[in-house]
């Protein structure tokens, strides 16, 4: 059947894996609501002998930062913002549950959904797991949905944590 994933065990150390997924992508924000999906996602990573991707989107920036004596390129910005991203990213990589997967991380600059979307495209990922945020009414209204968007335009799987599971 087209568009449906053909699951394969696989011989792996001695023992057979489910090969469903191979590229699993987690997008983080920095908070440890977001980092609630790493456990599901390195669970299955184990499980399928699968990649994790750890992606974290920087929002633009949409202005300079003027001082009394320099202002502040954004250029220079997102250097800072890039470098602060990276060392998160590398601290969530060394924690212990993502240990015995194999795992690298990225940061890219964007609209957080739009570039979590892109990357999922452009690096054959084959499933996103990403947390809920919880948000209703009003605030969803005002803020938008980065995990709805997901979910509705993803070129591939989605699985969704609920934040605070």
């Amino acid at each position: 059947m087209s568009g449906q994933r053909d699951a394969r065990l696989e011989e792996s150390n001695g023992r057979a894996r489910m090969q469903l997924f191979r590229h699993i992508l987690v997008p983080l924000d920095g908070s440890e609501l977001a980092a609630a999906a790493l456990k599901p996602a390195v669970g299955l990573a184990a499980l399928c002998d699968a990649e994790v991707t750890l992606l974290l989107v920087v929002e633009p920036i949409d202005d300079v930062i003027k001082g009394p004596a320099e202002t502040i390129a954004i250029d220079s910005q997102w250097e800072t913002w890039r470098s602060r991203a990276k060392d998160y990213v590398a601290a969530v990589c060394r924690r212990p549950e993502c240990q015995g997967v194999r795992l690298n991380g990225d940061v890219v600059m964007g609209r957080v959904a739009e570039k979590i979307l892109d990357y999922a495209r452009d690096h054959a990922t084959d499933l996103i797991v990403m947390t809920t945020h919880g948000r209703s009414g009003l605030g969803r209204w005002v803020w938008g949905s980065v995990a709805d968007k997901v979910l509705h335009a993803a070129p591939t799987t989605v699985l969704l944590v609920r934040s605070g599971a």
